[in-house]
């Protein structure tokens, strides 16, 4: 592998724990505020 092969794996291999991390808790914290306003009082 070339130094600049290495380097573009290094960076997706480092940079993808973060993401999936960051794009998961926006998933739960979305999901769980739709989910909190189908319990909501329309009237109010």
């Amino acid at each position: 592998m070339s130094t600049l092969e290495s380097i573009f794996w290094n960076v997706i291999g480092y940079s993808a724990m973060p993401v999936i991390f960051i794009v998961g808790f926006i998933a739960v914290a979305a999901g769980s505020l739709w989910l909190l306003s189908l319990g909501v009082d329309k009237d109010s």
